[in-house]
């Protein structure tokens, strides 16, 4: 006999409302980065930009879940009951609402989720927690009361105004619209949607003294996709000269070579847990799996030890494996080998060499990577490279922009749309 799906009792969404009209200018101005795994969020606090942190933590992760209960979950809680039960929770929701439902580029993310994914009436995915179906744009809307709620939190006042972040898209790009109506169903009037390009190069100029107008290659690689882009960019200013992006290069599919490689370090007949009674087991390993591999940035072997999670026979053991930088840094060249070929391509649609760039700016947790760090000083040879705060330097350059939010946005012209 089926079992029925659980009841949803409790969604925030049912507690938000649209924003008033006569919020429209009041109150604080808020930035928020929504990214593949985590979602930041900072604001100008006694005249300096600062990220929001949550839980000691500097984003919360962008996961949604249903809970005991009946409960929407979102952020830290979420994520741990996708630790729990991966069949009720979604994560990847940028990508999601970033393409069409069944589009090609966002297929290592259908492959990864547990979560019951159908076409929405917006054209867009759509997913099933429990007895409810929530669209791309609900999925977004509640993350973004999240982020809101934490901002209000600290700057202990109401928030109705927000920034957001978007990848790089063009003038018919239905994207911007869509975030800005998911915005709204968090209550939030949108000021301004800048490129995640345009926020990482005033980012940068403001923390740094020097020529009055930079050229610079961002090279943003995160969980969701490589990003290079070529900018020019002065105080206010900032145009994208041409850009290219790959989601085929996401942090997330090094995170399965990792773990694929996890796999066949197992002794023979000993296999992850997947019954009834351990549902969540490759879960688990996947998770340390990812924090082992963020380890390697910092030293040289990382053991990947999971209680409970492998199976011998009738017996239940531990995952214990040992993952060394050097195997990390095999998996990873293919992806920085066309990483860096994206970045000689983006210079040669403006005619460029290497050398022609004032500096190259970092941004994406995958950047933290040495070989990374070192393969781009070789191809850029002796043009300065800064790895400005990974992960912040998005959402701090937006958090920029909203103190002035009723000025003209920054030119962010010329940018072609990345390659799907």
């Amino acid at each position: 006999m089926t079992q029925a799906p659980t009841h949803v009792t409790d969604c925030p969404l049912d507690r938000v409302r649209p924003p008033d009209p006569s919020t429209r200018s009041v109150g604080p101005v808020i930035a928020i980065d929504l990214g593949t795994t985590n979602c930041r969020v900072a604001a100008i606090h006694q005249g300096n930009p600062v990220c929001i942190p949550s839980e000691r933590m500097e984003g919360a992760p962008a996961v949604v879940a249903l809970g005991p209960g009946g409960r929407i979950l979102t952020g830290h809680p979420a994520r741990g009951q996708q630790a729990a039960n991966p069949a009720l929770a979604v994560w990847g929701i940028k990508g999601l609402i970033s393409a069409p439902y069944g589009d090609r580029k966002v297929k290592w993310l259908y492959d990864q989720l547990r979560c019951k994914v159908v076409r929405g009436s917006d054209g867009l995915p759509a997913v099933v927690l429990g007895d409810r179906t929530f669209s791309a744009q609900q999925l977004a809307a509640l993350i973004f009361i999240e982020a809101r709620e934490r901002a209000q939190n600290f700057l202990r006042q109401p928030v109705h105004r927000a920034v957001l972040t978007l990848p790089p898209f063009r003038k018919d790009d239905p994207l911007p619209q869509t975030m800005t109506a998911a915005a709204a169903l968090a209550g939030l009037h949108v000021e301004r949607n800048i490129s995640e390009t345009t926020a990482v190069a005033l980012g940068a100029f403001s923390r740094r003294r020097g020529k009055p107008e930079r050229t610079a290659m961002v090279c943003a690689w995160g969980g969701g996709s490589f990003q290079a882009s070529l900018v020019r960019y002065a105080a206010r200013q900032c145009q994208v000269l041409s850009s290219e992006g790959n989601v085929a290069l996401c942090g997330a599919e090094l995170d399965k070579r990792v773990l694929d490689l996890l796999m066949r370090k197992l002794p023979s007949g000993v296999r992850v847990a997947g019954d009834a009674n351990n549902p969540a087991a490759l879960y688990r390993v996947a998770g340390a799996a990812e924090f082992a591999k963020i380890q390697l940035s910092e030293q040289t072997e990382a053991r990947v030890r999971v209680p409970f999670a492998v199976t011998q026979g009738s017996q239940l053991g531990d995952f214990d494996v040992v993952l060394t930088r050097r195997e990390l840094e095999e998996l990873a060249k293919p992806l920085i080998d066309s990483g860096l070929k994206m970045c000689e391509q983006v210079l040669e649609q403006r005619s460029m060499f290497p050398g022609d760039v004032d500096e190259v700016l970092l941004v994406g947790e995958q950047c933290r990577m040495p070989l990374f760090r070192q393969r781009i000083e070789q191809f850029f040879v002796q043009v300065p490279t800064y790895l400005d705060e990974p992960g912040l330097s998005v959402v701090l350059g937006a958090s920029r922009l909203s103190t002035s939010a009723s000025t003209p946005p920054p030119s962010s012209s010329g940018a072609p749309p990345a390659r799907r």
